[in-house]
Order: structure tokens, then sequence, then C-alpha cells
């Protein structure tokens, strides 16, 4: 049993940060957190790289919605854990004005600290706070299972991976490629997802976060980003992220959506002909898609996986029913 008697949770608001550059100045709090949780998330960047890449994201819009937290010993000099969140918009079944969730990302112990129950506890004191602040949910992409998080009442959310090899374009496509211009108007578009009542959606500023994260890691090694980010044809709208680092080289489709409540198959099948035909230009070899329930009746051809990450959402709210969130797609991953 963890005593919390002689702990306390920090929170380090990441809004208005002073910017310089294409860098954040951050607190030496934030700092101290970042350089402990480089040795879980840098994945082949240095840790000079993986810090110089966390201040760039953080002067991205959607960063206005990071808090960073950490769970600290009684003096203050100990960090037992910390985690980030990002405030997000969602849309519940029976309320007449969207309400917010949170999104929560980096979830980190270190090694000599694992097994005391503080990454839990640490959650369990953020659920309470943020149920009190009125966010309807709590959702996660759990990279080790689903059984930490069960414990605290999160419900997975089921979801597959769909491979499609890169290939040349057809002449027949009807997609029309689009830039990050063509965001703000691509997203006004959309109708809600099929299937899936509970709705996270999709914001210029968590794409734009993701599209940053692209550019940055291509500037590193030394590769082009394209500047297209996205196909619409008729009804159907596919935006994505090329992660162009020598160790993974793959597209991700970000988001895949339609602007009607009956997508033409034919139409999914162009956007992602034209994902496949930007990965053989970029010579990645393999465009991926999260198959939550919602986009599995669209979704055909490919090689399916078992997808790494565990989508799983805890309701805060008494009316957020979590398996209604059925069109969990990669856009949302944090």
């Amino acid at each position: 049993m963890v005593d919390v008697t002689v702990m306390r949770v920090v929170h380090h608001l990441c809004k208005n940060l002073p910017i310089v550059g294409e860098k954040c100045v951050v607190s030496t709090e934030i700092e101290r957190i970042d350089r402990r949780t480089a040795q879980a998330w840098a994945k082949g960047m240095s840790v000079d790289e993986y810090l110089r890449r966390e201040r760039f994201l953080k002067t991205r819009p959607f960063s206005q919605g990071l808090t960073v937290h950490a769970l600290l010993d009684d003096n203050g000099d100990i960090i037992l854990a910390s985690c980030e969140t990002y405030r997000v918009p969602v849309t519940i079944p029976g309320r007449t004005t969207p309400g917010f969730g949170v999104g929560i990302a980096s979830v980190f112990v270190d090694e000599n600290q694992r097994g005391h129950g503080y990454a839990a506890e640490l959650m369990r004191l953020l659920h309470r706070e943020l149920a009190d602040e009125g966010a309807a949910l709590c959702y996660l992409m759990s990279e080790i299972g689903p059984t930490l998080y069960a414990r605290l009442g999160y419900v997975t959310c089921p979801l597959r991976l769909r491979r499609y090899a890169a290939k040349p374009p057809t002449q027949t496509t009807n997609a029309r490629l689009f830039t990050e211009s063509e965001l703000p108007r691509v997203l006004l578009e959309l109708a809600p997802p099929l299937h899936s009542p509970l709705h996270i959606p999709p914001t210029v500023e968590q794409l734009d976060w993701h599209l940053s994260r692209g550019r940055f890691v291509a500037r590193l090694v030394g590769q082009q980003f394209p500047a297209e980010v996205g196909a619409q044809s008729g009804s159907a709208v596919a935006v994505w992220e090329p992660d162009l680092r020598p160790n993974v080289r793959r597209l991700r489709i970000l988001l895949l959506a339609a602007t009607t409540a009956s997508p033409n198959l034919e139409d999914v099948s162009a956007v992602l002909d034209a994902a496949t035909a930007l990965a053989h230009r970029l010579e990645v070899p393999v465009v991926e898609v999260w198959e939550s329930a919602a986009l599995e009746p669209l979704l055909e051809g490919g090689v399916v996986h078992k997808a790494d990450d565990v989508p799983m959402m805890l309701p805060l709210a008494s009316d957020v029913v979590p398996t209604d969130f059925r069109d969990c797609q990669r856009y949302h991953w944090l």
C-alpha cells in the first residue's frame, strides 16, 4: 500500500511558455522530468535530440493544453512518477454542448522505483482532480498491455493494425492530394464517425502536433518531409504522417474519415492508394492504418497485425460509456 501522506503531486502547465526560435524555454522542473523520461521515450535519438524535439513540440498550439505532472516524495527531492496530460474536445451522446476529455501520455517511473504503486497513485490523484474540474473522460495508449490500467478502471478499445505495401501510383486514381494549409477546410467538412457515438474529434492543432513531430524527425535524419499531408476522394479523407527514421520508415494514417454518414468504399480505397503511392515515392515500404471497430467495415486488403498500442478509456462522468468509443485513430496517440 502506498503511503500517500508523505507524497504530493505538482503540476507544471506548459501554456504560454516563452519561445526562442523553435524551442520553448521550460522550467528546471520540466527539464528534470524530461531528462528522466528520455531513457524510455528517446527511442533511437540521443538525449540531446530528444530534449530538442520536446522543446520544439511544446511550441505547437496543441501544447497550450499540455500539463506535466509529477508525484514527489515529502521533501520534493525525488520524482516517484510522472506523466503528461493534454486537453481534448469530446462529443458525448445526449449532451447538447461539447465536453472535454484528457489524453494521458508518457507515464513513467524510474526502474529502481518500480513495484511500489507510484504510477497508479499518481493516476488516481489525477483522476480525482480532473473529475472535479469537469473532465468527461481520460484516455491513453498503453504500450505495456491493459492490466495496470484496467485495475484503475480503464476499458480497452478494440484495435488492430492494417498494413498496406507501398506501390507506384495508378493512372485511374481520383484522389486529390492536399497540403496542411487545407486542414481547416477538410476538418470542417467531416461528418461524425460511423458507428461511434462517443467521439474525440480531430483538431487542426492536434494534427499539426503530429505533423510537426514528423517534420522534426525528418530534419534530424536529413530527409525531406513531403508537402502533401493527405488526400481526398469524393466522400473519403485521409491525413498522414511519414516517420522517416531509418529504423522505422512507415507512413501512418493519422485520420481516415468521411464527409458523409455512408462513405463510398471506392473513395476510401482511392485515398489509401494515394497514401501507398506517396510511400513509394518516399521509399517508405509500408502504410499503417489503425483499424478500429468503426473503420473495420471500410477497410479491405493489406495485412492485419496485432497493434502494439492498446487504447484505453476511463469514464469520469456518469453519462460516458467507454464502449461507445469505437473510432480510435492514430491522431489520438500522444
